[in-house]
């Protein structure tokens, strides 16, 4: 049987900007994908796809971007002891600051 690579936590209370929402935060460290789900499934994406510049997140990992409604949402998140960052990237045509954070949930 395959060990799960899906990591969970519960009541967690993420803020975006101006908006918070409240969910279970959902690691599938598989697919290196991290969102927060509530009651009705995926309510919004924390975690962002770099595959179109080449880059994949180490095990364990995903990319945060900090940019428009993301802004500072990995410091926020790593205050809260969900997520270390590990290192910033600069992505995209103007030079965008995201972050590979390791998820600690």
């Amino acid at each position: 049987m395959a060990e799960s690579t899906t990591t969970t936590k519960h009541d967690v209370t993420v803020a975006f900007g101006r908006i918070a929402l409240t969910g279970s935060l959902v690691h599938d460290d598989e697919h290196r994908v991290l969102e927060l789900e509530d009651a009705e499934g995926p309510a919004e994406p924390i975690s962002i796809s770099l595959q179109g510049y080449g880059l994949t997140p180490e095990p364990g990992n995903v990319f945060i971007k900090d940019w428009s409604e993301h802004s500072g949402l990995t410091a926020r998140l790593a205050q809260a002891g969900l997520v270390k960052p590990v290192h910033a990237l600069a992505v995209g045509p103007f030079g965008s600051t995201a972050y590979e954070v390791q998820v600690t949930l």
